[in-house]
């Protein structure tokens, strides 16, 4: 037991390491070498715990995006009134975990506009929960509103994934 919770324990302080790094520089600009050379972490218990750089960042991404959805969706639970009110709580929402949590913003940001061309399809599976809940808020304001002409749901709900992310990059650009 007393090794498991240790190899749990230098997983997490790789994690956290890993987090930094790629919150700091994106994706491209991250190193390895870098963040175990700041954080006094040894390149071989780093490929112990994971294969290369592709899988580091991918799980930095899959925390990001699980930790935004469950605070999201408990956060959810609190919300009333209007389909209006309950969209504005939901981005208020999101502004205080991005407040919160502001590693995760840079991070989401990068991966939602920059990235990683050989990574794409497997950030697009790692979010579609977060994906699914604000499509969630969104139908459900949209369904109580009649929609003009030419306007679908599923084009309304694409155009607003697309501003999910610009929201994130400006919020981040407006933090620094």
């Amino acid at each position: 037991m007393k090794q498991k919770l240790k190899s749990e324990l230098a997983r997490q302080r790789i994690l956290d390491a890993a987090l930094r790094e790629f919150s700091s520089k994106g994706y491209e600009g991250a190193s390895l070498n870098a963040a175990c050379a700041e954080n006094g972490i040894s390149k071989g218990i780093v490929y112990h715990h994971f294969k290369d750089k592709n899988e580091l960042y991918l799980m930095c991404v899959q925390m990001c995006f699980d930790s935004l959805t469950d605070y999201l969706q408990a956060a959810m639970e609190t919300f009333s009134g209007t389909p209006e009110e309950r969209l504005r709580s939901y981005f208020g929402a999101r502004l205080r975990f991005f407040a919160e949590h502001p590693l995760y913003l840079n991070l989401c940001a990068d991966a939602a506009f920059q990235p990683p061309a050989e990574l794409a399809e497997e950030i697009r599976i790692r979010r579609e929960e977060l994906d699914k809940l604000s499509l969630s808020v969104l139908t459900a304001l949209l369904e109580e509103n009649k929609l003009r002409s030419g306007f679908s749901i599923s084009t309304i709900s694409e155009d607003f994934r697309m501003y999910m992310d610009y929201f994130n990059i400006r919020f981040r650009d407006a933090l620094h």
